[in-house]
């Protein structure tokens, strides 16, 4: 599985220079605003969509027909590109958080605890599209996948908009906390679950 994980890697280094210059202009719209927030979530969307790009790369050079071809079992291939992305996540999350907190953070009314929270929130949010996404894109391929993944952003802010007009009281404090108490193992759970689904779809596909 190192292996595989290495190559992704390699094929992503060419967005590099892209990616560094997106994220530099991210950093001077949030110092701007002064909103840790949003270099926060912008660095993690970049970062989650940079293991779609690999799967692109891959379907697009037929990768998986001779990766098959060789010792290389199904489910190391769907568990590498899980690692890869939570890799990605966590490389967003600490890159964005140490950002924010020496440029932006010293100007804005956000202090270092709401800081990391906001960090580790949106670390699960890109943690849960993930388990949303890559079954998908076994499922239906990369193309398709691409506009799935619309609708998989905005059904929950659809929700969260519905909520708030109907005036539908949201968790309190205690329950957040809970929430935050058990999202670790939650996380976990759902990273198994869908890890399931897309090598059971991939277990079955006539490569």
């Amino acid at each position: 599985m190192k292996g595989l994980i290495i190559k992704d890697i390699l094929n992503l280094k060419k967005n590099l220079r892209t990616t560094l210059l997106m994220i530099i202009v991210f950093t001077f719209m949030a110092y701007g605003s002064g909103d840790p927030s949003y270099i926060i979530g912008m660095t993690v969307l970049i970062f989650t969509t940079m293991s779609i790009t690999s799967m692109a790369y891959d379907e697009l050079a037929k990768w998986d027909s001779y990766a098959l071809s060789m010792p290389i079992s199904r489910r190391n291939i769907v568990l590498s590109k899980y690692v890869l992305s939570i890799i990605l996540s966590v490389l967003s999350v600490v890159i964005s958080t140490i950002i924010s907190y020496v440029l932006i953070l010293p100007k804005s009314d956000m202090n270092g605890f709401e800081l990391l929270l906001t960090s580790y929130i949106v670390f699960g949010i890109s943690i849960l599209f993930i388990c949303v996404i890559l079954p998908l894109i076994y499922k239906f391929g990369v193309e398709k996948s691409r506009l799935l993944m619309i609708g998989v952003i905005s059904i929950p802010t659809v929700i969260f908009l519905a909520i708030n007009k109907l005036n539908i009281n949201m968790p309190g404090e205690k329950q957040f906390i809970m929430l935050l108490k058990i999202s670790p193992l939650l996380l976990i759970i759902f990273l198994f679950i869908s890890s399931f689904i897309s090598y059971r779809i991939y277990k079955n596909m006539d490569i």
